[in-house]
């Protein structure tokens, strides 16, 4: 027959029922704890990124509402430094056809865009370094922001800490945008960086479309070798100005100015060179905005000059001859000489068409032509 256990005589290692109890009501408290607030914190960076994607939203009706970039550039900092409330935003640039187009004087102008954004002007041999450290957003380390500094602007406060978005899109790299702060802990090492990424990739792609609109624009406007209006652009100004003329019956003229140059070299495109030459001659004499130039042909251009009569413009003719006469095309030890014939033609009652000012012109083109260069005699 076994006898009663007696309690005390129990094992050292063995707990009484009611502790088992209590222990594991207390691991299960501590890992409820753990778990609302790994919860509380999914929740709270769930709320964050829908914030972000709120400004997201916000930011990308700036971005794709303009295709002026100095227009979109001003709005989207002062955005940007609103809705994710940092001390600092900076954009740099190193992309030589965004500064020559948009920004020609930023390396004058130092003053902000606004309270605490900046448009900076970066040599392009340092964006390419900085931005090699990663083609993704990326947080500056004490020595990045060190480099910065001597590209920063005066006004600029010191900043602990930030991260740098680069502005790439295919394998173009435009600059990069800083955001900035004070606190050194506002850009943490542990923090994500994928929707600053989208971010980066959307400005850049922003920048492209403003960039790409303004070539069109030119290709649309200008005469790609020259510069000058093209042949539709200067066709449209002749029709305009010709309608103006027989409505207020103010005068018009025009000249058409044809190329004549002999050369023996190869190493070049010499025609090319020649005409951006005569045209850069014929546009530093020529007031603005009272005469209109454009590449009408090959070697060929026409100029418009609404309110001159006949006789002042054939006093023209021998002055635009002579300065282009004597300011020949240079090319390392050769000098490319350039002669123009010049025809010209005024508008006359007569006329119910722009073309056929240009008819005129170009007849008494030929008549010079002929002059100079008569066609052999027949045997």
């Amino acid at each position: 027959m076994m006898e009663p256990t007696d309690p005390a005589a129990a094992p050292e290692n063995v707990l009484p029922v009611d502790n088992d109890r209590e222990a594991l009501l207390a691991g299960l408290s501590e890992e409820n704890e753990a778990l609302r607030a790994q919860l509380e914190e999914v929740v709270a960076t769930a709320a964050t990124n829908e914030r972000i994607w709120r400004h997201f939203a916000e930011i990308e009706r700036i971005l794709f509402r303009t295709r002026e970039l100095d227009v979109l550039v001003e709005e989207l900092l002062g955005e940007l430094k609103e809705r994710f409330q940092t001390d600092q935003v900076i954009l740099f640039l190193c992309h030589s056809d965004i500064l020559e187009r948009f920004f020609p004087d930023l390396s004058e102008t130092r003053e902000p865009v606004s309270a605490g954004t900046w448009i900076v002007s970066l040599p392009v041999e340092i964006g390419m370094a900085l931005w090699n450290v990663s083609p993704k957003p990326f947080l500056l380390s004490e020595e990045n922001i060190e480099e910065l500094l001597e590209y920063l602007p005066e006004s600029a406060s010191p900043v602990r800490s930030g991260v740098m978005i680069p502005l790439s899109i295919h394998e173009i790299l435009f600059g990069g945008l800083f955001l900035g702060s004070m606190d050194a802990d506002r850009y943490r090492p542990r923090d994500g960086t994928d929707l600053l990424e989208q971010l980066g990739i959307k400005i850049a792609l922003a920048m492209d479309n403003c960039l790409t609109y303004e070539k069109v624009k030119d290709f649309g406007i200008e005469d790609p070798v020259t510069g000058l209006l093209n042949f539709f652009q200067i066709h449209t100004v002749l029709e305009r100005e010709f309608r103006r003329s027989r409505r207020t019956g103010q005068p018009l003229s025009l000249l058409i100015i044809d190329f004549n140059f002999v050369h023996e070299l190869e190493d070049f495109d010499s025609g090319t060179e020649v005409l951006k030459h005569v045209a850069g001659l014929l546009s530093g004499i020529l007031p603005e905005k009272e005469s209109f130039l454009g590449r009408y042909g090959s070697d060929e251009f026409v100029l418009v000059l609404p309110g001159v009569e006949e006789e002042e413009a054939r006093e023209v003719i021998p002055y635009l001859a002579r300065t282009i006469r004597k300011a020949p095309f240079k090319h390392r030890n050769t000098a490319i000489l350039i002669q123009a014939m010049i025809g010209t033609a005024t508008l006359d009652d007569g006329m119910k068409r722009p073309q056929e000012m240009l008819d005129s012109a170009y007849a008494e083109l030929a008549r010079l032509k002929a002059v100079h260069h008569p066609e052999p005699a027949e045997e």
